[in-house]
């Protein structure tokens, strides 16, 4: 059967978040198949992390929708970022510049607070689709997690490699279904 695996699953690579999914994209390692194993690393690994075929008793693909909450947390830093831009402007406008040095600095950190409201909310509001598939490799040691987006076509691929292999796969990612159908 070990040869069967081996040989049931065709080569590829792609770029993965290992252990959990990462919203502003940072930290991607790599995650392939070649020579009857999977293997992923992080960038900042010496050596990736290579799992037999043959070790692997099941391979379960979820949908994560957390990044979904993610717009309502980018629409209050919205909110945020209007009120600590408009508040010290509209100070500043009615009542001039201010007049010592402790004011000034509080309107400067006022400001600092509000840059970065404005970049939190263009994290939360600019990754594009929210829908991430989330891949768990089940072994007798323990459970291996390799996330991707939907929208990353090579990931993508990736998982139609695994899901038209000879390894046992249950697909609960209906995005995923209809993607690779």
């Amino acid at each position: 059967m070990s040869e069967e695996l081996g040989k049931s699953i065709e080569g590829f690579r792609t770029d993965a978040h290992i252990d959990e999914y990462v919203l502003d994209r940072d930290d991607v390692g790599t995650f392939s198949a070649s020579d009857g194993s999977l293997t992923y690393a992080r960038p900042d690994e010496a050596s990736p992390t290579s799992v037999p075929l043959t070790e692997v008793d099941v391979i379960r693909f979820e949908r994560n929708t957390t990044l979904h909450h993610m717009k309502f947390l980018g629409v209050c830093a919205v909110l945020l970022g209007l009120v600590l831009t408009v508040a010290p402007t509209a100070n500043m406008y009615r009542y001039g510049l201010p007049a010592t040095r402790t004011e000034a600095l509080i309107h400067g950190f006022v400001y600092v607070f509000a840059i970065g409201a404005w970049l939190t909310a263009y994290d939360y509001l600019e990754v594009g689709n929210h829908d991430v598939i989330d891949l768990y490799i089940c072994t007798a040691d323990g459970t291996h997690v390799v996330c991707g987006s939907i929208d990353d076509p090579a990931f993508v691929h990736a998982c139609e490699h695994l899901i038209d292999s000879n390894i046992p796969t249950t697909n609960q990612n209906s995005k995923l279904a209809s993607e690779i159908a």
